[in-house]
């Protein structure tokens, strides 16, 4: 993955932690003994990712603050520049604000409130790698399980083909619900992208919330006849996610102990 560079989307307010996140942004939240953000790029960086484009935002200057830190102190193997989306519109507009930092190279993009544990570092994202190449995807996305009540939340995907090493897609939907999920398949904050996705984002229209979707992209991409795939998570693989209250809470139990765990 040398060849690629990454994309975390930062942008965001964080209302839903709020009042956690009335002062500091929600990816410099701690998760165990670093902030949330960091594992991200310790992740990504494991993949021999060399430049990570961080898409933030006005009043979140904390985050450069924290890594020109960890630079500074030789604690970072990348680099690391920052383009700003100048309102919200959704994952979608996000992942566009990045076009020109990117330009033609393949990309991965790994949100920056999400946190995949249970293998190495990297370790999934050399599985998606595998995928992308082998197949010659336009996409890649990470997936878990869900249960039907909370597709909901979440783009699911459609199956078309099932293998060992991954499924590949015949659509994708934006938090259908239970009664209109094609599957549990939900995507998981990891995906690999050939630029032409680009061109995608630039013609999206507001969908679920109002908001642009990464996932509408995608589902235009299949039915324009792009190979997608999707990579699941591997047992005892799963996401921690900060994005709500609950979940981070969550989140940081489970790190505790994966923590106490690798302890002499």
């Amino acid at each position: 993955m040398k060849s690629m560079c990454a994309v975390i989307p930062a942008a965001g307010k964080g209302t839903r932690l709020h009042p956690l996140t009335y002062a500091v942004p929600k990816e410099l939240l701690p998760l165990g003994a670093c902030p949330t953000i960091q594992h991200v790029v310790h992740e990504l960086a494991a993949t021999g990712i060399g430049e990570i484009i961080v898409v933030t935002s006005d009043g979140k200057e904390a985050l450069q603050q924290h890594f020109d830190v960890l630079l500074e102190h030789n604690h970072l193997n990348v680099s690391l520049r920052y383009v700003i989306q100048d309102r919200q519109r959704g994952l979608g507009d996000a992942v566009r604000t990045a076009r020109e930092a990117v330009a033609e190279r393949a990309f991965a993009v790994a949100l920056g409130d999400a946190v995949i544990v249970g293998s190495s570092p990297g370790e999934l994202l050399s599985r998606m790698s595998g995928l992308f190449e082998r197949y010659s995807a336009d996409a890649v996305v990470a997936v878990q399980q869900v249960k039907p009540a909370d597709t909901s939340r979440y783009g699911i995907v459609a199956p078309a083909q099932t293998t060992d090493e991954g499924v590949r897609l015949a659509g994708l939907v934006e938090k259908p619900g239970p009664e209109h999920a094609p599957s549990n398949l939900a995507i998981c904050g990891r995906y690999l992208f050939k630029p032409d996705v680009f061109d995608y984002l630039e013609r999206l229209q507001p969908g679920a919330g109002g908001e642009l979707q990464l996932t509408d992209a995608l589902e235009a991409l299949v039915q324009d006849g792009g190979v997608v795939w999707a990579c699941p998570l591997e047992a005892p693989e799963r996401r921690l996610d900060v994005g709500t209250v609950d979940s981070y809470y969550q989140a940081v139990r489970d790190m505790l102990e994966i923590e106490k765990q690798g302890r002499p």
